[in-house]
């Protein structure tokens, strides 16, 4: 409050042990007095940087747990602000220190609820806040850390999360749910219901969990409750990785080559996917690639995921779809359709240019798996696009940090999710390796 002044400053504990985690502790200092809090996290003293008051950037970090005691402290931080506010504009005066001590002890072990503070935000079910929640997203006054807005796949998903709450509560015979609602036997309620009834795999009910466990932990962090059952071990967010199909080249050629003037329609989207499967982008990209962002021999975006530039050379056969175009679209490349139109219509483009052959898939739900068998096309999506980039690019033995690059993958363990060759195609790498050093020998 105006006239009430304190200063924070972080401190780490003394210790030689350079490498033993320390205690970081809150110095805050008001009426020519200072109280020390615990912040409740502690680091190596050789990560810690004492000037600037904040973890170094080092390399034998990892990169979780930076972003993990930031985010821990700025919450400590934020929360003992809160306290100093809350008791100088209830006293009107600056606070006793053994009183603001306490209180600031107390609230950071209550994930940032003040002891005898009344809310004056609205109270809030879990529908309702995460119904605030999506508005705030969708307004932008809700952001990414780095300030930018949330895309329109993630509201997406906030959205479809929240509808099929709802229909477990419908079913359950409830309007809605309390935070404290949200527990282990709600969890089991959850996935015996979006598993068994709802049919969805185990990644879409991954997804759910994983959203759900946002909703709860950012209405920790406003106060607004602190249940922490949703953290248990056994409250988890199942995550496995798909079994899907690409194109390899021979496949994309045959596709290419196939005659489509009698059905426009099919040539449209024939020609939309291959850009898609020789640029890597998603499809929210490569549908909307505007005229400024091809630059010679160059497709230059900043995708709306990552918001992160890159340049993606343009492939022969991207060429070969913007001359067709050239003259009759800016950018000369194929119109943008939906994306519910191009995985019903390149199904049939695949199917008409002989992409029939049967694929079997192994697919998990309730924990089982179950195998399924196609033909190609019917495996066929827009997401085949980025596999069939990813794994092409892998194969022709482009290099993992530059295919990186241009898919957006943080981590190799996320970009080999998406490499799909088959056990014989990597036995093939490894062959024209040691053929390569054979010859390299003679």
């Amino acid at each position: 409050m105006p006239g009430f002044k304190h200063t924070i400053k972080l401190v780490l504990l003394q210790t030689d042990d350079m490498k033993r985690n320390t205690p970081i502790r809150c110095y805050v200092s008001f009426n020519n007095k200072r109280s020390i809090i615990n912040s409740g996290i502690s680091v190596e003293p050789r990560h810690w940087n004492a000037q600037g008051q904040c973890l170094r950037r080092s390399a034998t970090l990892p990169r979780e747990t930076y972003e993990e005691v930031t985010d821990g402290l700025k919450k400590a931080v934020n929360w003992i602000e809160s306290v100093f506010e809350y008791l100088t504009e209830k006293y009107q005066a600056f606070p006793d220190h053994e009183v603001f001590k306490s209180t600031c002890i107390a609230t950071i072990q209550n994930n940032g609820i003040i002891p005898g503070k009344k809310s004056t935000a609205p109270e809030h079910t879990l529908f309702s806040y995460i119904d605030d929640l999506i508005k705030r997203t969708e307004s932008g006054k809700r952001t990414l850390k780095n300030g930018a807005r949330y895309g329109h796949i993630t509201i997406k998903g906030y959205t479809t999360t929240l509808n099929r709450l709802k229909s477990l509560a419908t079913k359950q015979g409830k309007s809605d749910y309390s935070f404290e609602d949200i527990d282990l036997d709600f969890y089991n309620d959850l996935r015996d219901f979006l598993l068994n009834e709802k049919n969805l795999s185990d990644n879409s009910f991954g997804t759910v969990v994983k959203n759900l466990k946002l909703f709860m932990n950012e209405a920790t962090e406003e106060g607004l409750h602190n249940n922490i059952k949703h953290k248990s071990k056994r409250f988890i967010k199942v995550q496995l990785t798909p079994d899907n199909v690409y194109l390899n080249v021979d496949q994309l050629t045959k596709l290419a080559d196939h005659d489509f003037s009698n059905d426009p329609r099919l040539e449209r989207v024939r020609d939309l996917f291959l850009v898609g499967c020789w640029t890597g982008l998603r499809f929210s990209d490569f549908s909307n690639i505007k005229p400024e962002n091809i630059n010679g021999d160059f497709i230059q975006i900043r995708p709306q995921k990552t918001k992160s530039p890159i340049a993606i050379p343009i492939h022969a056969s991207v060429k070969a779809v913007m001359a067709r175009y050239a003259g009759k679209t800016s950018n000369s490349l194929p119109p943008a359709i939906s994306n519910v139109n191009m995985n019903l219509y390149i199904k049939d483009a695949c199917k008409e240019a002989g992409l029939t052959e049967k694929v079997s898939l192994t697919k998990t739900k309730g924990g089982k798996e179950i195998i399924e068998t196609e033909s190609l096309y019917k495996w066929v999506s827009s997401h085949t696009c980025r596999r069939s980039f990813a794994s092409n690019m892998y194969r022709m033995g482009v290099p993992t940090v530059a295919i990186m690059a241009v898919t957006g993958h943080k981590t190799e363990r996320a970009f080999f999710s998406y490499i799909k060759l088959s056990p014989t195609e990597k036995a093939q790498i490894m062959m024209e390796v040691w053929n390569r050093q054979a010859m390299k020998a003679v």
